[in-house]
């Protein structure tokens, strides 16, 4: 739903250049596509303008890539809050008259910006609103990988401390306090040990003494409240083979919490939580149903109404209804994307999020009594990405989250697999959004999963011709990543995939590439699996897994070989006795006699189809494949004693062969996954990953 890093002016910039197509592009060109990949869809702003400045230095013959280098580098230091934007934008008018279109922009801009104070304590991109300030609120870092976020945040009522999601050890509920710089996990849950158990969206109560959040033991989910001293009471817990039950806000008597419960047709209905019995009063069914909620309702501070966003994916309105009961009216209609409403801590105004084509705006309306007594209007642009958090009379508390797939190619010693060249970034548009490439069996072809606009299978020939682009079936239904194990079929006339839908249920999906049609299989399970078709193609393998003493899935654990004609399903591999189980990376060899998956997260395997046997080859590895031969796995995992990431190949007995620090071409933090060897040995294919999380405090929004 939240569009990438894309501001109004570069898109209206770019409708109205004229393209000039080349059979090859020229180094210029390849370096102004750089700089506006690191503006837009990386967001690093300093970066930007270094490669604006690169291009301006060493091409300056090339003046319409040097007028345009001018204008981006102008916007990216009005987008940090530098006047210094204001040379950019005039140099542009003065010295590139013949650039009539772009000197129209550049004079639109300089007049923003003169009259734009400069800010000091600005940690986001786009122009300010005077008196408007953005401070960063959390310092620690915010990195996924690194487990140094705090995710789906929002702040105490005296400003003084942060709630949020802690991945450090489990997936746990962790107050950061702002004062002290140290956090404090709430709840105690850790990876893959008892009790069972993950943690997410966290809500203050009123006095700042309590947090409701929503628990699950990967199978139901419940409506808990902790103390500050991790004293936890269970609130509510939703009925069985229904889905997720989501607190959205405390109210200011601190008698109700605004909460969405999700049913067993994956529908939400939004309601209210008595914070003493635990009883829940229905509002208002909505129209949506989605893994992940964003900050879709707003409770006003007099408890009388709530404010929220319904509708059509791609087209949610704002509407008010009275918690005393009645029919949603109808707030705000506009033909786009209307979402995350706050009320004002006085009642007087609500903010909320306008997308459009061109980016995300912050806009307010006045309310009276529980209705609009204005038109809304316009507070601030360069909202792209942002989730509104909560608002307290500190300010507009909002989260930005930036999660950016890419594919890149390396050439590969065919013999060794020793790479022999750098990462390049594959060359296909958009990009940013694209995970799950894997070759054709042939070699002839790359496919991978693309989720930006809409969710569709990419196949990309290699030695160029035309791509092929396929939707997923009921893409409403499922998360972006938890769609895995995109594979091609034996012979090649398909690729498969599996996908958990919005109840925790998963299913394996064949394509068909000539006719583009879709079949799919309901797996006896719930949450994400991993598998790989073959070894014909009638039947695929898909890895079940479970923990022994709950119901999280109907299927054994262990590899399991389904066969879609007669539907019979065979176990072909059963682990030992164990807690929990988990089989991620399932792969065949190219010959289909073997398997390589990785086992509890971090056990590198392999298993022969013929004797049965499976062996762990290493330990703290991920995303194997197997050479063409089926000699060989490369894997990626900790190079030089886990000081960096590495690209390491084993022989099938567990011996090093090689490895290479493939982390030192990427910025720290990235997370580097999903490999696949090409048949003729010479490419690796694979994804990175960069995943910021940051948490915003946004004060005198309507001063």
């Amino acid at each position: 739903m939240k569009t990438k890093l894309f501001f109004l002016l570069v898109l209206l910039l770019a409708t109205i250049q004229t393209s000039i197509a080349f059979q090859e592009k020229q180094d210029h060109e390849v370096l102004f596509e750089k700089a506006m990949y690191t503006m837009e869809t990386k967001a690093d702003l300093k970066e930007a303008i270094s490669l604006f400045e690169l291009l301006i230095n060493t091409y300056p013959n090339e003046k319409e890539y040097v007028a345009k280098a001018l204008f981006y580098e102008g916007m990216c230091y009005e987008k940090l809050g530098n006047i210094e934007a204001r040379k950019y934008y005039e140099k542009v008018i003065n010295d590139y008259s013949d650039q009539s279109e772009l000197v129209q922009l550049a004079q639109i801009s300089l007049k923003r910006v003169l009259t734009l104070e400069k800010p000091t304590d600005v940690q986001l991109a786009s122009v300010l609103p005077e008196d408007l300030t953005i401070i960063n609120l959390y310092d620690k870092g915010s990195s996924v990988i690194k487990g140094t976020m705090v995710e789906n945040s929002s702040l105490s009522p005296d400003g003084t401390k942060i709630v949020g999601v802690d991945y450090s050890d489990g997936q746990n509920i962790a107050v950061y306090d702002r004062l002290s710089k140290q956090i404090q996990k709430i709840t105690q849950y850790e990876w893959l040990t008892e009790p069972v158990g993950w943690t997410y969206y966290p809500s203050w109560s009123p006095d700042g003494k309590e947090i409701v959040y929503m628990f699950s033991d990967y199978n139901n989910y419940e409506l808990q409240v902790s103390t500050l001293e991790g004293k936890t009471r269970t609130l509510l817990r939703n009925e069985s083979n229904a889905g997720q039950i989501i607190p959205r806000q405390w109210s200011q008597d601190g008698c109700n919490i605004l909460t969405f419960k999700q049913d067993s047709s994956g529908f939400y209905t939004i309601g209210l939580v008595s914070a003493k019995e635990g009883s829940f009063k229905v509002l208002h069914k909505t129209q949506w149903k989605s893994e992940l909620i964003e900050g879709n309702a707003s409770l006003s501070p007099d408890g009388k109404f709530v404010v929220f966003s319904d509708g059509q994916k791609d087209k949610l309105d704002l509407f008010i209804i009275d918690t005393e009961g009645g029919t949603a009216t109808i707030l705000s209609d506009h033909p786009t994307n209307e979402l995350d409403p706050l009320w004002s801590p006085d009642g007087k105004h609500i903010v909320f999020i306008r997308e459009t084509k061109g980016g995300s705006f912050l806009y307010a309306i006045e309310m009276t009594e529980g209705k609009p007594a204005g038109s809304p209007f316009l507070i601030r642009e360069g909202m792209q990405n942002v989730n509104l958090a909560n608002w307290t009379e500190n300010g507009i508390h909002y989260n930005l989250w930036v999660d950016i797939h890419d594919i890149h190619t390396l050439r590969l010693n065919p013999e060794t697999g020793i790479p022999s060249g750098e990462p390049k970034p594959l060359d296909y548009t958009p990009t940013g959004s694209n995970i799950s490439p894997v070759w054709s069996h042939d070699g002839e072809y790359l496919a991978f999963v693309s989720y930006e606009d809409k969710h569709e299978v990419v196949i990309l020939p290699v030695d160029g011709g035309e791509t092929r682009h396929y939707s997923i079936p009921n893409p409403e239904e499922f998360w972006n990543l938890s769609v895995s194990g995109l594979r091609w079929l034996p012979d090649n006339s398909g690729v498969s995939l599996t996908a958990e839908g919005s109840m925790g249920n998963s299913s394996a999906y064949r394509l068909d590439l000539t006719t583009g049609k879709w079949q799919n299989w309901h797996l006896p399970m719930k949450g994400w699996t991993s598998m790989d078709w073959g070894p014909d193609e009638n039947s695929f393998v898909y890895a079940g897994w479970t923990h022994i003493d709950t119901d999280v899935n109907a299927v054994d654990p262990g590899l399991h070989q389904f066969n879609v004609i007669t539907g019979e399903t065979r176990n072909i591999f059963q682990p030992e006795p164990a807690e929990w189980y988990t089989f991620r990376g399932l792969k065949f060899s190219r010959d289909y006699k073997k398997l390589t998956y990785i086992f509890q997260d971090s056990k590198l395997m392999v298993l022969d189809l013929e004797s049965g046997e499976s062996r762990m080859l290493a330990e703290k590895y991920w995303s194997p494949t197997f050479s063409p031969d089926g000699k060989k796995i490369l894997s990626f995992g900790p190079y030089e004693d886990a000081k960096t990431t590495g690209i390491i190949v084993f022989s099938l007995d567990g011996e090093i062969l090689h490895q290479y620090d493939i982390a030192q071409h990427f910025t720290s933090g990235t997370r580097i996954s999903q490999s696949d060897w090409s048949p003729d040995g010479k490419q690796l294919v694979f994804i990175t990953r960069d995943m910021k999380y940051k948490t915003y405090l946004m004060k005198n929004v309507l001063k």
